[in-house]
């Protein structure tokens, strides 16, 4: 059948996990494009063997910082672009059989969206109409994962090739959404789906047309579907649950582009009131208030270190009215004006770059 199913599973560090399956390929690419594959995995220390069987767990966050560190590497920006265009359904192990296995596309991304927290945990996926439209949404929750471009470019490189599986390779999304700033060079995206990709958006997503639903997947196998069906219910079952605080770190980013973000509006995002959601912030010793700061903050400097988005983008996305207003924020947080600040990272990463590798 292609699967066998593990008797035991190596553990991940704490947080949020992710199956090992989903890094499927990453050390022939990174050799491929010049790297070291050794170098780049202790970096973020993480154990290549950890790779071994699809089965084994990753942390969430190792995930995302082991692609970053691949990019960063191997001097290729675009490398989760690149990673998830060419990653077939079945290499992402249990769900991308069951994706294929079902009997029609519509099956086989609700199923996707329904099986994904055994997948992959403090993650968003689901489907939506709007506008006579669907949308396939993803987004990781955990707002202590900040960078995280490259899983976002890789995971919907992953999901079209669901579609591919079912439409053929001439099929094509209607758009292509990241959450995201645009790129220095965003050419490669849109050549590569051949249709218009938009950068800053609520969710990374595929839109495409309400009939491609009915497409019949080619040859399922219900055995094979029917197999994996108890295992990955029981990994959803015992999924970890959400982590407050950075379920609320997510929300919060979120809204800062629209102004001051307020307790009410995220409580009722997360489902509960504003007074329950204050109370149990405070039981973790947690402000509503400083987490606010501390987001547009990280925010604000993770932004301006990357030479690419211009300032005045960077102050409209943490609500700022007016770039001297972020400007003044920003030397609070730092002593020094942003223009500095992203000289000074620039300057980092050059001396980082010409550093030779360590045998």
């Amino acid at each position: 059948m292609g699967v066998v199913l593990p008797d035991g599973m190596a553990p991940a560090a704490g947080g949020p996990q992710i199956l090992a399956s989903a890094a499927t390929g990453i050390v022939d690419m990174i050799a491929a494009l010049g790297g070291d594959p050794g170098r780049v995995f202790e970096s973020v220390h993480v154990d290549a063997h950890c790779l071994d069987s699809p089965f084994n767990e990753l942390s969430l966050a190792q995930y995302c910082q082991l692609f970053e560190e691949a990019a960063r590497q191997t001097r290729y920006d675009n490398f989760g672009l690149r990673f998830g265009y060419g990653f077939k359904p079945k290499q992402l192990g249990a769900i991308g059989y069951m994706a294929v296995n079902s009997p029609t596309l519509a099956a086989a991304l609700r199923n996707f969206c329904d099986y994904f927290p055994a997948h992959q945990q403090n993650t968003t996926m689901t489907l939506r109409e709007e506008r006579g439209l669907v949308y396939l949404d993803y987004r990781i929750e955990d707002g202590r994962i900040g960078r995280r471009r490259q899983d976002a470019e890789l995971s919907i490189g992953m999901f079209c090739n669901i579609f591919w599986h079912a439409l053929g390779r001439n099929w094509r999304p209607l758009e292509i959404h990241f959450e995201h700033p645009k790129p220095p060079d965003a050419r490669e995206h849109e050549a590569l789906y051949d249709t218009p990709v938009y950068f800053s958006q609520p969710f990374n997503s595929v839109v495409f047309r309400r009939s491609e639903l009915d497409a019949i997947m080619p040859e399922p196998d219900s055995s094979l579907f029917s197999l994996l069906e108890p295992f990955m219910s029981g990994r959803c079952r015992r999924a970890r649950p959400d982590d407050l605080v950075a379920l609320v770190r997510q929300k919060i980013e979120l809204q800062l582009q629209h102004g001051n973000p307020s307790i009410k509006k995220v409580a009722s995002e997360i489902g509960m009131t504003s007074w329950t959601l204050h109370r149990r912030l405070h039981d973790l010793d947690v402000n509503f208030n400083d987490m606010v700061r501390g987001s547009r903050r990280d925010l604000g400097l993770r932004y301006v270190a990357e030479p690419h988005i211009p300032l005045t983008e960077i102050a409209f996305l943490l609500g700022y009215s007016e770039l001297s207003a972020f400007s003044r924020a920003f030397r609070q947080w730092t002593g020094m004006a942003p223009a500095r600040y992203r000289r000074q990272c620039l300057l980092a990463r050059r001396l980082d770059r010409s550093d030779p590798p360590q045998n």
